[in-house]
């Protein structure tokens, strides 16, 4: 099956990264972001949310194309400003296990 830019939303780790300005990709306030967001860690949180997602690894932001920082696709249910700020606050929230490992 191909999908369609309709049918999903694409997350970029830079959209929650407090390093990345808001014309670097930023999406989300400083103090709702976190510091080198992986694409792994935003595929978990999609996934602890509920949503169904694929990661895909090798992609690069436009923005960055010399920076493979993966990309994450999420089937669309909601809004993508709605799920960027569900998948900031799980993200923030599940932080402080992040600097324990």
């Amino acid at each position: 099956m191909v999908r369609t830019r309709a049918d999903h939303i694409v997350l970029w780790p830079s959209y929650f990264d407090t390093r990345k300005s808001r014309s670097e990709g930023r999406r989300t306030p400083k103090n709702q972001s976190i510091e080198s967001p992986s694409a792994e860690e935003v595929h978990k949180a999609v996934k602890r949310l509920g949503f169904k997602a694929t990661i895909d690894p090798s992609k690069s932001h436009p923005n960055a194309w010399w920076e493979k920082e993966g990309l994450v696709r999420v089937e669309k249910t909601i809004s993508k400003a709605e799920l960027i700020s569900r998948v900031a606050a799980e993200l923030k929230s599940t932080e402080g296990n992040r600097k324990l490992q």
